[in-house]
């Protein structure tokens, strides 16, 4: 070959080189502008915050502009339901898309709550959350997203999760504790604020999944003066009257309007999903859920529909109202969803995936079940579509209410359809049975010429210093543990 021949040849080599080069710089830049980025997931959520608690869901005395302001933004929910109507067994359904009585955690941790003289004794269930179950968490960590949680963990020992690295178990690559002090300050809402902030920072280059969870508007009542003061002059609500709730209320709707400005100064908002709620309704000694029937501590809409906020802009209409029934459930589908993940059926087995409602679609009917087999109200309900069926445990009694056409939960209806009625009293009963359910037993000792008498506290209390828990000095009365 002369010398000519190889320069030829030399520069036909460099010109494929070349060429493939600029085809493979191409493609890339194409997959960039084609194939968008992870959405990253702001998942936020309060505590004991009630479903009439916000201007957007018809409060006549809360001022809410910013939380007003991103339902305008959002899909905004009107029968989103919680897993329970206290907060430790919803918090495990969330992560876990079972309902409580799977994963038996069915009352708010960490201690046994025993009456003196009951006539059920309730089941000894977990006090900590099995960190080996499939978690939502795990699997955004797995897929590549910086994992958080701030704020309030509640599903076990707190000192262990936050401080002794116990948040890896669960799938978190952070976790931010608040303190004592905080709480009684303004219940963690600064430094909960604050903290986000600097993790939306720090992560701006990479999907990232961050559970804040608020430990407001939860009792005991604390605030900033400047915010019990915006209601100074602010005449009170029809039914809604507590200053210094309104006050917690207000900090925390000002919390929402800084994290939601760093998010768009950050130009992070167009690929953030933002999903506010909470985790049971309204406490009645503060708060009000009417014309909701019920409050926290039971299974009336008062006790467990609550707000629900979902922002995803391109993907979400602004300003739309869904009237679809929704669970606590449904995270862990919807998360795996977003972060285009295969569904796991086996684990997230009540759950459903909302991505589809989210963009606009009909809703399916569904069917919910609560178990709830302690304390001085012990209770179970079904809900299937419209129709509602609540049993209370101790005295046997059923209430029917057709949701569709009384939402107030007024007319108990088992005398007018009874049909319906034993359906869904069959439903209930062959559901508590196939998932395992826990059930409250006959107390051998029970003397029935006594009241009950007053709840105390058994077991386990949460440490604030070193990783172990320490037993409540009482000892258990000898019904609770004898089978």
């Amino acid at each position: 070959m002369n010398d000519k021949m190889r320069v030829c040849q030399t520069r036909t080599m460099k010109l494929v080189v070349s060429t493939i080069a600029f085809v493979i710089l191409c493609f890339n830049a194409w997959c960039q502008n084609e194939t968008p980025a992870l959405p990253n997931i702001l998942f936020i959520v309060t505590d004991d915050l009630g479903i009439r608690d916000l201007g957007c869901y018809g409060s006549d005395y809360y001022l809410t502009p910013n939380l007003d302001q991103l339902a305008s933004q959002s899909m905004r929910f009107t029968r989103a339901y919680s897993a329970s109507h206290v907060c430790s067994p919803t918090r495990a359904t969330i992560f876990t898309g079972k309902y409580p009585h799977r994963v038996r955690i069915t009352d708010a941790l960490p201690w046994d709550r025993l009456s003196e003289n009951p006539k059920l004794i309730p089941p000894d269930h977990l006090k900590e959350l099995p960190s080996d179950l499939p978690m939502f968490s795990k699997s955004l960590q797995s897929a590549g997203y910086r994992t958080a949680l701030f704020g309030k963990w509640h599903l076990g020992n707190e000192y262990q999760f936050f401080t002794e690295e116990g948040h890896y178990a669960y799938g978190f690559d952070e976790a931010f504790p608040s303190s004592g002090s905080e709480r009684r300050r303004d219940k963690c809402v600064d430094d909960l604020t604050a903290r986000t902030i600097a993790f939306l920072e720090s992560n701006r280059e990479r999907p990232f999944m961050l559970c804040l969870m608020h430990h407001t508007p939860h009792v005991p009542l604390a605030c900033p003066p400047k915010d019990e003061a915006l209601y100074d002059d602010v005449p009170k609500g029809r039914f809604q009257k507590n200053q210094k709730y309104a006050g917690m209320i207000s900090h925390l709707d000002q919390s929402i309007k800084l994290i939601l400005e760093r998010l768009e100064a950050l130009e992070l908002d167009e690929n953030t999903v933002v999903i506010f709620t909470s985790d049971n309704g309204g406490l009645k000694e503060v708060t009000s859920n009417k014309p909701y029937r019920g409050s926290k501590g039971n299974y009336y809409e008062g006790g467990i529909r609550v707000p629900l906020i979902v922002r995803w802009p391109g993907q979400i209409s602004p300003a739309t109202v869904s009237n679809a029934a929704v669970h606590s459930a449904d995270y862990f589908p919807s998360f795996l969803a977003l972060a285009g993940l295969n569904p796991i059926p086996e684990a997230h087995q009540d759950g459903v995936n909302m991505l589809p409602i989210w963009r606009g679609k009909n809703a399916e009917s569904r069917t919910f079940y609560w178990h709830f087999p302690h304390r001085s109200n012990p209770a179970s309900a079904v809900i299937s579509g419209d129709w509602k069926l609540v049993h209370h445990i101790v005295t046997n009694k059923y209430e029917l209410f057709d949701l569709k056409t009384d939402p107030e939960e007024k007319s108990n209806l088992i005398s007018v359809y009874s049909d319906k009625f034993q359906l869904l009293k069959s439903m209930l009963e062959e559901h508590l049975q196939h998932s395992g359910a826990q059930r409250m037993r006959p107390n051998p000792d029970w003397d029935s010429s006594l009241p009950p008498g007053k709840i105390k506290n058994y077991g386990t209390h949460y440490p604030t210093q070193g990783g172990t828990y320490r037993q409540v000095e009482q000892a258990y009365p000898v019904w609770f543990k004898e089978k």
